[in-house]
């Protein structure tokens, strides 16, 4: 028995030795514990170990990923105890049988193993500001956090013969890897109809159709492109897809939806800037910061109207007591919308989801998100002055006179009762003069938008929740992207608008990778129906990855590095060939790629609920034009916070605007806008969801906007054409993009004389061909 104990005690000094041996040599190699760390050691948990074990869906509950992670284990107890490596774990996990880590794969060598107890045995050193995120085992970070690489164009046999930009290049490639063939051109009426819905969200006139037929100049469809981009119906189209995004809307919502009257300037902000082409950087930091960057711009402050587009609890900011749990759990929930809307916006990533523990799948720490919950803690929501200080003061002080004036006049009128002749009219006409003087000076100019204060402390929550605070958090972003300062050093940390310019100069630095990924890549979605990733949102581990990665890095360095042009990129993707494919009908192509990833035809696609009422306007003749301004209201208010749906007169001026004008309200979304699909403004709707149902097909045929504007359209043909024949030929034409075809005109024309043009309009205007488009 000694000589057995002695045996093994030799076993492990001769252990010992080794391990000892291969921390001298490492040594030798790194010069300090932390080095090792950073060399070594993270990179093996972060390419071995990190795939199971890290955020709360742990295997056996342990994280790897921070050193609090490391200390504080899972279900066997902590993975390491600093300076004693035979006490580990994580130690025994590697290097021995049971169990035998790395799971399913290859063990480590030995060399690895020793890299671990040499640095075990040297304290664990782990700095503190570094959460690791798992990577594949050739080292490189999840896709979307990997540095842009500026990759080869493809070239492929044939390649010259069809594609027409870069991005053709690799479509095509894409489809000869999987044995398909890009399709034919569409023919020209299909491409102006396609191409103006899709930069304008209204239909081309019969007079811009014949134009485009007619014109021979070989860059004809170029040119066309170019003057749709240049008029200011792209802009109303383009904001309607960027106010999806960021929710925004034009009251509250929760229980009190009370009107948010001068939320219309942000909704503007959008339209003009693209218009203007404004390059995307300094559209994104003027949306998160602008009135620091342009103090006293109204422009600028208008465009924070998208740090407070989303819903706002007004029982809870305004009625709840101050010092209270809840008044806590609001402002919480409050900064966590406004983190959400920012980081999923502009960076494509759920970093909401780390609000009460580490994110579950992506390598976003809990403390992380509070970093951008304190970005934020110096702002609320409301209606914010922006005229000049001297008209401020000019205001007030009229203000001031004419309450003195009116005390003065009250007091004498009650002076009055005991002295039936004094005289009242000098004070009477003081008052007087006072109104008309404060009359004259134009009402302060509100706009909704971020409203400066001083910082609330914001804490790390455990577990998210208001009564287990922890550590103060301090500002700064994502530490998950290499090569860029996630914690911000301000000159004045109690300044919130440093705060603010901080995290805008992120979201918009050359190495932000997600930002350019994320602009690009809903572009395209828009423009073909299904993002190159389609979770245009989520651009994490529970996202899907991205059909054509070389072409998306591509497109992002190409629009990052020439302009930012969001018209250029437009132009780009429409010229292509790809854009301009027919739809077509292919089983063999339908049974390899059933959901058209690889583009082997442009896909058709169903108007969105605002193309169809602007489009029924457009047709009739009725589209008022005007832009910006106050939204119009498609209903009744109860008072100012119940909708009810009595609609407005039907010939209001103000009701035939565009529908991005009309008032977008939470509590109550309007029933017709809502059964074809129009997204709740409450929610971020990055992708739309398309349904065909009965309700809409009952939408289309009788509600009395629809009958109203076949009455219009009737009308309008019966003052442009003679004949019976030749108004069923102009409504065609105006509706679809068309002439009619002779056994269509036959049955068009028996349906007019027995049922009256109007209901033959109404028959048209419920046609796939009119709510449809390829």
């Amino acid at each position: 028995m000694n000589l057995a104990r002695a045996c093994l005690v030799a076993l492990r000094c001769c252990a010992l030795c080794v391990g000892i041996i291969a921390a001298w040599a490492l040594h030798g190699q790194v010069t300090c514990a932390e080095d090792l760390f950073r060399d070594k050691v993270a990179p093996l948990l972060e390419t071995r170990c990190l795939e199971c074990h890290r955020g709360i869906a742990a295997r056996a509950k342990l994280s790897l990923a921070s050193r609090a992670d490391v200390l504080r284990g899972g279900e066997g107890g902590p993975a390491v105890e600093p300076g004693k490596p035979d006490e580990s774990l994580l130690l025994d996990y590697i290097s021995g049988d049971d169990p035998a880590m790395p799971k399913d794969a290859e063990p480590l060598a030995a060399a690895e193993v020793e890299a671990v107890r040499a640095w075990i045995a040297a304290g664990a050193e782990w700095p503190a500001d570094v959460t690791l995120q798992a990577r594949s085992l050739d080292g490189k970070a999840w896709w979307s956090l990997a540095p842009l690489e500026q990759p080869a164009v493809p070239q492929v046999e044939g390649d010259s013969a069809w594609a027409r930009t870069p991005v053709d290049s690799f479509v095509l490639a894409k489809l000869v890897e999987a044995g398909l063939q890009p399709g034919r051109e569409a023919d020209r009426r299909t491409l102006i109809r396609r191409l103006t819905y899709d930069l304008h969200g209204l239909p081309p006139t019969p007079e811009e159709i014949d134009a485009f037929l007619a014109d021979e100049d070989p860059q004809a469809y170029e040119q066309l492109v170019d003057r749709l981009l240049a008029s200011p119906r792209y802009g109303e189209r383009w904001a309607r897809h960027w106010l999806d995004v960021v929710h925004f809307g034009e009251s509250h919502g929760y229980d009190k939806d009370k009107k948010r009257n001068h939320a219309w300037p942000y909704r503007d902000y959008v339209i003009r800037a693209l218009n203007e082409d404004r390059p995307y950087a300094p559209f994104v930091e003027e949306q998160v910061a602008g009135d620091v960057l342009r103090p006293g711009d109204v422009e600028a402050i208008a465009a924070t109207g998208f740090l407070v587009a989303g819903p706002w609890d007004f029982v809870g900011h305004v009625e709840l007591r101050e010092g209270t749990v809840d008044k806590f759990k609001t402002r919480a929930i409050d900064r966590d919308d406004i983190v959400a809307n920012t980081m999923s916006t502009f960076s494509s990533l759920t970093v909401h989801c780390a609000r009460c523990h580490d994110h579950p799948f992506d390598p976003i720490p809990q403390h992380d998100y509070y970093q951008l919950q304190a970005d934020f803690a110096g702002i609320d929501r409301g209606d914010r002055n922006c005229d000049a200080p001297e008209l401020n003061a000019r205001r007030h002080e009229l203000t001031v006179q004419r309450d003195a004036a009116r005390q003065k006049l009250e007091a004498a009128k009650a002076a009055a009762k005991d002295a039936p002749n004094s005289p009242l009219t000098e004070l009477e006409q003081e008052l007087t003069r006072c109104e008309a003087e404060l009359a004259s000076v134009p009402p302060p100019h509100l706009i909704f938008a971020a409203l400066p204060i001083a910082p609330r402390p914001v804490v790390v929550l455990h577990r998210g929740d208001v009564e287990q605070p922890g550590e103060e958090a301090k500002p700064g972003a994502l530490s998950a992207l290499a090569g860029l300062e996630h914690r911000f050093v301000l000159s004045d940390p109690a300044n919130e608008g440093e705060r603010r310019v901080a995290l805008a100069h992120w979201l918009t630095a050359r190495d932000n990778v997600l930002t350019w990924r994320s602009i690009v890549n809903r572009v395209w979605h828009y423009h073909f129906g299904r993002g190159l990733v389609d979770t245009p949102n989520d651009f994490g581990r529970n996202g899907s990855r991205p059909s054509h990665p070389e072409l998306l890095d591509w497109l992002a360095i190409e629009f990052r590095d020439n302009g930012q042009s969001l018209k250029a990129l437009h132009r780009l993707l429409v010229t292509s060939a790809v854009y301009r494919q027919a739809w077509r009908d292919d089983a063999q192509a339908e049974s390899v790629d059933a959901e058209n990833r690889w583009l082997w035809r442009m896909p058709r696609r169903r108007l969105e609920a605002e193309e169809i009422r602007d489009a029924l306007l457009a047709i009739s003749g009725k589209l008022d034009s005007a832009m910006e301004g106050p939204s119009f209201e498609l209903f009744e208010f109860e008072d100012d916070h119940s909708p009810r749906y009595q609609y407005v007169a039907m010939d209001r001026p103000d009701v035939f605007r565009r529908t991005v004008y009309a008032r977008a309200v939470r509590s109550v979304p309007n029933p017709w806008l809502e059964a074809l699909d129009c997204p709740d403004p409450s929610l971020s709707a990055p992708v739309r969801t398309t349904t065909i149902t009965a309700l809409q097909a009952l939408a289309l045929l009788n509600n009395p906007f629809v009958l109203r504007q076949a009455e219009y359209l009737a009308a309008r043909l019966e003052g442009e054409a003679t004949t019976p024949a030749e108004r069923i030929e102009r409504a065609y034409l105006l509706a679809l993009g068309r002439p009619s075809r002779p056994n269509e005109r036959a049955a068009m024309l028996d349906f007019v004389a027995k049922y009256g043009l109007p209901n033959a309009c109404r028959v048209l205007l419920n046609t796939n061909e009119f709510v449809f488009i390829e």
